[in-house]
């Protein structure tokens, strides 16, 4: 099965728009997989009550997961694919059965990012602050030993009005739900691989970070929307990290 990508910038960078599941059996061999899935078990939408300013713009949303129904049968095709290793985000929700998808790799650590500008939840929950990456190693070859912390103080991108670095739609809400910060990303790519894979590239922010630091990755979204994001993103000038 010959791949058509989506985006191919001539250098490295590729996109390709189709369900990760059938599209990864195709692929060649990577560095490092690092992606950021749907979170199992984690429910979508808030019942919070904007009566009006900047947060009334905010769509409510529900988890991204549905449209794969939050499954992990992803893990082992790309663990398959990866030389030597995975960085993958969870919630507390799927923490275990993240590990567990994977039995035979070995566990680095359980990293924490910590997001000291997460909004409250608006229900009868504690405010959520942090989110987790496994990192699990395959064989040698990544430098683990420059992560000086397993702690990641990096505030999520902002929205609303204070919005910088949060991909917007035109009126004011959110593009993408769980976009990630490209700081977070660019010091997870510390460790190396010359090819890295996300199987759910989202919004582009590992692509993006990947150019950046000179190094050749490959994206697969699902959903056509968020490809056209990451086109754009990847279009613009080289960022300083």
């Amino acid at each position: 099965m010959a791949l058509k990508p989506y985006y191919d910038d001539g250098n490295g960078i590729v996109i390709y728009y189709g369900d990760c599941r059938e599209l990864l059996p195709h692929l060649d061999p990577v560095d490092l997989v690092l992606t950021d899935p749907p979170y199992p078990g984690l429910v979508g939408g808030h019942d919070r009550d904007f009566p009006g300013g900047v947060s009334a713009r905010q769509a409510v949303t529900q988890s991204i997961g549905q449209a794969w129904d939050s499954s992990l049968d992803w893990m082992p095709a790309a663990w398959d694919l990866c030389r030597h290793g995975m960085l993958v985000f969870c919630s507390f929700h799927s923490v275990a059965a993240v590990r567990t998808a994977l039995p035979d790799s070995k566990a680095m650590a359980l990293s924490v990012w910590y997001k000291r500008n997460s909004p409250p939840t608006g229900k009868n929950l504690p405010r959520y602050t942090t989110e987790f990456i496994w990192m699990l190693t395959k064989k040698p070859g990544l430098k683990w030993d420059v992560l000086s912390s397993t702690l990641f103080d990096i505030p999520m991108p902002q929205g609303g009005c204070m919005a910088d670095e949060r991909i917007l739609n035109g009126d004011g809400s959110t593009a993408h739900p769980t976009q990630k910060p490209i700081e977070l990303i660019a010091k997870l790519l510390a460790i190396g691989g010359n090819t890295i894979l996300d199987p759910f590239m989202g919004s582009g922010t590992t692509l993006r970070a990947a150019k950046d630091l000179g190094r050749k990755a490959i994206g697969i979204e699902i959903e056509e929307k968020y490809c056209e994001i990451a086109v754009k993103r990847l279009a613009q000038e080289v960022l300083a990290l």
